[in-house]
């Protein structure tokens, strides 16, 4: 096997990645004139349609990821072909169209229809496409698909897609119940993980009304009967999905359950098992959580670069989210800062947060007198990161008398790390401290991300007051940035937030969004004016040519493409699929071969779910100037896969995110761009503020055997 070269871009594909200026014609190759024709959305949606037949496939899918109403009339004309490969195409077109937003409720029935005839294949698309299309009468369909004489593909996929509808709030039908419960029984780990999904993202079952109290009592729901015992499984996976459910459905054993929890070996589980503790919300859960929390610090191997600081984070977010007065805070708080005078680089970052909480519980505990300061300067740059985790404290009533002028003095940061931070905590501490004044200003800052804080903080603040309230200077703000803003995601929190205080002088502004060339904002747009005026203007194509995206695919289509990317915990080597997201992969290689990546942070890590950077800004507001069309399809985000973050169809660009583990309500609605091949472990041990140091784009050495 030949060792991987660097990939240096030739004259050639450097020039092949700049904006095309002929046709769209793709040329000899009919997968780049497709991916033309798909990219300029309802542009091309005629011709797509016209190419949607049995022999093309991949225009059917393109079809799914347009979803306007010429498309959704084709798909709804396939879903009567003869040939069941182009029904169960079309299927699984209109569950991605409804991943991305378009209207396709109406189709479920029609899909069901083909239920009784169809083949295995067909019913695992009809199941599948239940995820986006299933109302309330979908559970008790999809209990005929868990019956174990069905295929065990479709039996897991029914199980799963259970699950998703349990996350939507739609009720579990009873035999679906006893399906899945049965299902969790059987010994094949893939089935066992589907069922234990199925029921840990399930309502709970009501009990029996005619069963007498004390019965009631003492009996245990079937369904959190399986949770119970799969927390003892082999899988990984599978104890933390039961951890997950035992938590919502809170039978009698769920506290013994996560209380074991927190010893498992993985990591994940035991993060499962310190938000169930967390969710729980019991004197007893709370105790064992900050016992086993006292303990972890204490262990020497923590945050040295060899041992998972996740849980620990994890659990400290949730005791300082919590209201209880904790033993011994200001003893662990003063053991913390003497490790942190000592840590390794690695291990600061972390250890600066864990000494900011405890010193936070010490406080409020009376065991600790002075005024919270995570850090000393407001604009120190080593700080920064301290800076914004103090003003999620703040935000959570911590810091006394003085948190009001400290908030303030954090709005002033030269970062907008700090000061997005500084405005989500004034958004909750609005009514206390009467912070309404940095709100507004928020609105007019220059950084996307504290503008679109801002505005979430006045939705958040105003939701649901009849009558709305005035506020004249948040409203001109509003108003003055709104309109001539047209990010996806910005623009959605700013009409999110006329929509609730703008009234008559925030309806021109929505309405004038209504036909923008992004679907994000038009469907933003239509929220608002749907919600000021009491009256739905519809669904609205684009005021022009949607433009095709700036780098052309055609360098990297057919190339085995490796992105490694150097980080501060490791080299992380990512298998790139151009054929499966060619627009995204143009972008990656292209921003990674003009050192765009270089230095970025990772701003998010949700333990056990993602970690997610690629944003030059640091905050999950920002891009790369531009926005690229989502390419969803079939492959799961499973653990170990990548995918491009975004805030609404189309709105996707540099940001990225690798799976902790499995998240099958992801499949099918984001664009995953590659897999892991090699540096999982890296990836997994990234937390908030590590650096890429290094990207770049190699050709991907063959596989064993190839």
């Amino acid at each position: 096997m030949l060792a991987p070269r660097s990939f240096l871009l030739s004259i050639a594909l450097v020039a092949g990645c700049a904006r095309p200026s002929g046709p769209p014609d793709g040329g000899d190759d009919p997968g780049l004139a497709l991916a033309r024709l798909e990219a300029r959305r309802e542009g091309g949606s005629a011709e797509l349609a016209r190419l949607a037949t049995e022999a093309n496939p991949a225009a059917i899918e393109g079809l799914g990821r347009i979803g306007d109403a010429v498309a959704l009339t084709r798909l709804d004309a396939l879903l009567a072909s003869p040939d069941a490969a182009t029904r169960a195409a079309a299927m699984r077109a209109l569950d991605v169209a409804g991943a991305l937003g378009s209207e396709v409720a109406r189709f479920e029935d029609a899909v069901w229809q083909r239920w009784p005839a169809a083949g295995a294949d067909e019913r695992l698309a009809i199941v599948l496409a239940m995820r986006r299309l299933g109302s309330g009468a979908a559970s008790a369909r999809l209990a005929a698909a868990l019956r174990p004489e069905e295929a065990p593909a479709v039996r897991e996929a029914a199980a799963i897609v259970l699950g998703i509808l349990g996350r939507r709030g739609l009720p579990l039908d009873e035999a679906a119940r006893a399906g899945l419960v049965a299902m969790a029984g059987e010994g094949d780990p893939r089935r066992v993980y589907a069922a234990v999904y199925g029921l840990a993202h399930a309502p709970a079952a009501k009990p029996d009304a005619e069963v007498a109290a004390p019965v009631r009592e003492a009996a245990i729901d079937p369904g959190a009967a399986a949770l119970v015992r799969a927390a003892a499984a082999a899988e990984p996976e599978v104890r933390a999905l039961a951890l997950k459910g035992l938590a919502r459905h809170r039978p009698p054993q769920a506290l013994a359950a996560l209380r074991a929890g927190l010893g498992d070996a993985d990591p994940w589980v035991r993060v499962a098992a310190v938000r169930g503790l967390g969710e729980l919300a019991e004197p007893a859960a709370t105790a064992a959580l900050w016992d086993w929390l006292r303990a972890e610090l204490e262990q020497k191997d923590m945050f040295d670069g060899t041992g998972s600081g996740h849980p620990v984070l994890e659990a400290m977010s949730i005791v300082t989210a919590g209201k209880d007065v904790l033993p011994g805070a200001a003893e662990a708080h003063a053991r913390a800062e003497a490790r942190l005078a000592a840590a390794r680089p690695e291990a600061r970052r972390v250890q600066a947060r864990l000494a900011c909480g405890l010193a936070a519980l010490a406080a409020r505990a009376g065991e600790w007198r002075p005024p919270l300061r995570c850090a000393e300067a407001v604009g120190a740059a080593a700080d920064l990161e301290r800076l914004a985790f103090e003003a999620g404290l703040l935000g959570q009533g911590f810091g006394g008398p003085a948190r009001a002028a400290r908030l303030t003095a954090l709005a002033a940061s030269d970062d907008p790390r700090v000061r997005a931070a500084t405005l989500a905590a004034a958004g909750r501490q609005w009514d206390a401290l009467e912070l309404g004044g940095l709100i507004a200003a928020g609105l007019r800052d220059s950084s996307p991300a504290v503008v679109g804080t801002a505005a979430e903080a006045v939705q958040g603040r105003f939701a649901g007051d009849a009558p709305r309230p005035e506020a004249p200077a948040i409203v001109d703000a509003l108003v003055e940035r709104a309109a001539g803003e047209r990010d996806g995601e910005l623009f959605a929190g700013l009409a999110g937030a006329l929509a609730e205080v703008g009234g008559a002088r925030g309806l021109p502004v929505c309405r004038a969004a209504l036909t923008d060339v992004n679907a994000s904002v038009r469907a933003a747009a239509r929220a608002c004016v749907k919600a000021i005026a009491g009256e739905d203007p519809g669904v609205n194509g684009p005021g022009r040519e949607v433009p095709l995206p700036l780098h052309d695919p055609s360098p990297v289509l057919g190339r085995e493409l490796l992105w490694r990317l150097h980080t501060e915990r490791g080299r992380v080597d990512v298998a790139l699929a151009p054929a499966a997201a060619p627009w995204h992969v143009a972008a990656i290689v292209a921003l990674t071969q003009r050192g765009f990546y270089d230095g970025l942070t990772f701003h998010r890590v949700v333990p056990g779910y993602v970690v997610q950077g690629g944003d030059p800004g640091g905050t999950g507001w920002g891009g790369p100037g531009f926005t690229l069309p989502s390419e969803p399809g079939a492959a799961p985000f499973a653990r170990g896969a990548v995918g491009i973050a975004d805030a609404g169809k189309d709105t996707g660009g540099s940001q990225f995110f690798i799976m902790h583990a499995r998240a099958p309500h992801l499949d099918g609605r984001y664009t995953h761009v590659g897999e892991v091949r090699d540096g999982l472990p890296a990836a997994l041990a990234l937390v908030v503020g590590d650096r890429i140091l290094k990207a770049e784009v190699v050709i991907a050495p063959a596989s064993p055997g190839r």
